[in-house]
């Protein structure tokens, strides 16, 4: 299975996807999330993938740095420089990138036997290969919710609605390696975008700690969404 990856905007938040949504990518993310099927996460975090260097490619281009202005960043102090300039990392391949799972419901999870947006993320920083990952698991569950399946945009704005936190031990570390080093390549992870209700929780539970957040990576995304590329 292939598919080109996709770029869209929800609530201000560039969403990269690595494919359209189809009832066939719908039997690989229940085959991965509810079975714990490897060859099924293996196609998603492919998907994933694609996404990201989308989003890196993407980043680079909004951000006007060219070989030049890298070489002439590469001469200033090394520290000074990036306090000073947060695009400095963006495209720099010794840069980390950081991405923030979304958090599955506990009950969920104890099901399962493990966290599966927290799994992807681990089978993709160790199939990455061109950037170092690195994966902060800082946003947990504020309250109870609903399953999302079977809701309807209405329903799903107000489940999700202030639904995440930040651990602050987590967020702790978020500003001693990345906002201190002026590095802003941080992204959102989730397996399949619907809505985009569950992307506007974590966003809005980071914004509460003033972490700033590049956009959001998916295996892949709805019509509603891929239409407004």
């Amino acid at each position: 299975m292939s598919s080109d990856p996709i770029k869209f905007q929800n609530l201000g938040t560039p969403i990269f996807a690595g494919a359209r949504y189809s009832p066939e990518m719908t039997r690989i993310v229940l085959a991965a999330k509810e079975d714990n099927d490897k060859n099924a996460r293996k196609v998603l975090v492919g998907f994933l993938m694609s996404a990201l260097q989308l989003a890196l490619t993407s980043q680079i281009q909004n951000s006007g740095i060219t070989e030049s202005s890298e070489s002439s960043e590469s001469s200033e102090s090394s520290e000074s420089s990036e306090l000073k300039n947060p695009k400095k990392n963006i495209g720099d391949k010794s840069s980390p990138i950081y991405v923030i799972p979304i958090p599955s419901r506990a009950s969920a999870n104890r099901v399962r036997g493990f966290k599966h947006s927290l799994v992807l993320a681990q089978v993709l920083a160790s199939t990455f290969t061109s950037r170092k990952i690195i994966i902060i698991d800082c946003l947990i569950l504020s309250r109870r919710v609903r399953d999302q399946a079977g809701l309807d945009l209405s329903a799903r704005n107000k489940n999700m609605a202030g639904a995440y936190k930040l651990q602050f031990s987590s967020t702790q570390r978020i500003y001693e390696h990345i906002l201190s080093r002026g590095n802003h390549e941080i992204y959102i992870l989730d397996d399949l975008v619907t809505t985009g209700a569950t992307i506007a929780a974590a966003k809005l539970a980071l914004a509460s700690g003033k972490i700033p957040v590049s956009g959001a990576l998916a295996s892949c995304a709805t019509p509603g969404f891929y239409a407004l590329r």
